[in-house]
């Protein structure tokens, strides 16, 4: 549940806060022991999230003896890039896939996909597949209110931004997501532009080889800023004062940070490999393009050049219809209540 390493995480909590909220009894457990006492005890509905790992095996197990229901959120580790990127760990995968994985798709409730993108890949990744597919989404909830002494507090961590047009990276630093490629554009066309910065926000591990090759590579380059990992107050603060957000992923589930940053009427460049790509190409809420050089350094230009600017109500409207937690909930409670008459009222994530 450690929020430094990626999404997944913060988008259970969301979804956990949610659920109270709209009265269901909801409680998170991440240790097996905990798992394996509760549901010995307990009859509510179980929310597996994640593959590979014993949330799963822990609601087979327990289905096969009671047959009560459970659910699965793959949270994108469906997706045939991991498949094309990292094959040798493919062919383990594939063979904890037929020795327990499938089963436990095959006998969930439901399969629940953030997007129809991610249930579209989740069918080109291992065979054989079989599922209950449900599209339920996640999101974000209504975002904190702004705070002057808070903007007056960030900008004294970081001065050199005071007067600056921001574009924004919120995440980790990893290969896939495309942050080398951000660099490399960037520096062709905006290294010398005073007025403008990228600001890369993420955990900074000191033994990570990826970090040190980004560093390198930005070196030169002073209208970059490196602020480490961003959470709570900063980070809703440099979403507010950023122009935009730049996602330039080669895979990419969901991205809770782009619902956060539509949240507060921020637009989103993103690529087409960030599963949200739709929601926000069809609300006109930012800009798409391909994973590529060309590609990011087309959402670059655009956003320089101010093509982008007029998409903040756009942002908003994205945020509400499609990527707000209270719709994911509530979909996902519809789900619960047709798994079984006697878990209407409760469940467990």
């Amino acid at each position: 549940m450690n929020p430094a390493l990626g999404g997944v995480a913060s988008s259970v909590f969301c979804l956990q806060e949610e659920l109270l909220k709209q009265n269901i009894q909801s409680e998170i457990i991440d240790s097996i022991e905990r798992a394996n006492d509760l549901v010995n005890k307990s009859s509510a509905a179980i929310i597996a999230h994640g593959l590979w790992q014993w949330p799963g095996e822990v609601a087979l197990k327990r289905f096969k003896k009671s047959k009560a229901p459970y659910l699965v959120f793959p949270h994108g580790m469906l997706d045939p890039w991991f498949k094309k990127t990292y094959p040798f760990k493919h062919i383990k995968k594939q063979l904890y896939w037929w020795w327990i994985q499938r089963e436990i798709l095959k006998y969930a409730q439901a399969v629940c996909f953030t997007t129809e993108e991610e249930r579209a890949l989740a069918r080109k990744t291992f065979f054989p597949y079989q599922a209950n597919e449900v599209v339920t989404g996640i999101g974000v909830n209504d975002p904190p209110q702004a705070c002057l002494k808070q903007k007056e507090h960030f900008l004294a961590k970081y001065p050199d931004l005071k007067g600056k047009r921001m574009l924004l990276y919120l995440g980790r630093f990893h290969p896939k997501k495309g942050v080398d490629l951000l660099i490399q554009e960037w520096k062709k066309k905006q290294k010398d532009k005073k007025d403008i910065t990228l600001v890369l926000g993420g955990p900074l591990s000191p033994s990570s080889p990826f970090i040190e090759k980004l560093k390198n590579l930005s070196y030169d380059c002073s209208n970059i800023c490196w602020t480490g990992m961003l959470e709570g107050k900063d980070k809703w603060t440099a979403l507010r004062l950023a122009d935009a957000l730049i996602l330039p992923s080669h895979q990419e589930n969901f991205g809770m940070v782009v619902a956060e940053a539509c949240s507060v009427g921020k637009p989103v460049l993103l690529t087409n490999k960030v599963n949200l790509w739709r929601e926000i190409e069809s609300t006109h809420a930012g800009m798409v393009a391909e994973d590529n050089a060309k590609g990011i350094s087309e959402m670059l230009s655009a956003w320089s050049e101010g093509r982008i600017q007029g998409a903040e109500k756009n942002a908003l409207r994205c945020f509400q219809d499609h990527l707000h937690v209270k719709n994911a909930a509530r979909r996902l409670i519809e789900v619960i209540q047709d798994a079984s008459p006697k878990s209407k009222r409760s469940s467990d994530c």
